[in-house]
Formats: C-alpha cells, structure tokens, sequence
C-alpha cells in the first residue's frame, strides 16, 4: 500500500472557508491513519465533517460548466460512498484498517490539492469584475480626428 508521506500537507486553495474545513478534515484523517484503532466514532465525525464540506463546495460550483459541476459531484458521491462503505464495516463490528483510512487521506489530499484549488480560482475569476472605462476617458484616448469624426 502506497501511503502519505509523514506530515503531508494541502495547497491553500485561496478560500479562507475551504481552506478550513480542509484542515479540520486533514486533522481527522491524520488522526485516524496514525495507527491506532479506526472506530465508528471517528468514521462517523469523518463523514459529517466531508459531507458539510461538500457541501460547502457545492455552493461555489455554479460557475462551472455543468460537465465540469457534475465531474467534481460524482468524485464527491464517490468518496462519501467510500466512506458509508467502511461505517458500515465497522457498524457490523469488523475491523477498518490504517490502510483504509490511508486511502481515504490520499485521495482528501489529492482532490482538495487539484480540483478544489481550480473550484476555487473559477469562482474567484467569475467574481471578478470586468474593467471599466468611463466614456470621458475612452473619448480622451482617441486622436482628434477619430474625436472630431465620433462628435459629427
């Protein structure tokens, strides 16, 4: 098993908020592939904490495509899922490994490391206001003649 290197860290993505969030899950995730038992608590606070960031994320995608959108849902469905998976393990009583847990972080770190930093930038560029330029500046840029031409 490929494992995350010893203090693996995330890119900020430029969103105070994910930025957070990411943090508060990376913290799970440390805690959970440092080797110790993975019980259902942990899982459980896990999958609260992933959901209501999804959730998060989801509010900034409308700037996507929608291709684009239902691309970076479905990875989301898919983890949450990957998470259900191993609740469910350990709601029956059977063990969940380091090893899981450790794959839970890898992918956490390599999403939030690509797709959200591009969520976030999208929704940043779309924030942006196209520059303005007022008539009075426009019409002082141009030559006398293409003045004189605009006022006849």
């Amino acid at each position: 098993m490929t494992h995350a290197p010893a203090g693996c860290s995330l890119i900020p993505s430029g969103s105070g908020v994910i930025d957070a969030e990411h943090g508060a899950i990376l913290d799970l995730l440390s805690a959970m592939t440092a080797g110790g038992p993975v019980g259902l608590a942990e899982l459980t606070a896990l999958r609260r904490e992933v959901a209501e960031h999804f959730a998060t994320e989801t509010a900034e995608m409308a700037v996507l495509s929608a291709d684009r959108r239902e691309r970076h849902e479905h990875a989301h469905r898919n983890y949450l899922a990957g998470i259900d998976a191993l609740v469910n393990t350990a709601g029956r009583g059977h063990p969940v490994t380091s090893d899981d847990a450790n794959r839970l972080m890898l992918w956490f770190i390599v999403h939030s490391n690509t797709a959200d930093t591009e969520l976030v930038e999208a929704a940043r560029r779309a924030d942006d206001e196209p520059p303005m330029i007022s008539m009075d500046d426009w019409l002082d840029g141009l030559d006398a003649a293409d003045r004189d031409a605009l006022r006849s």
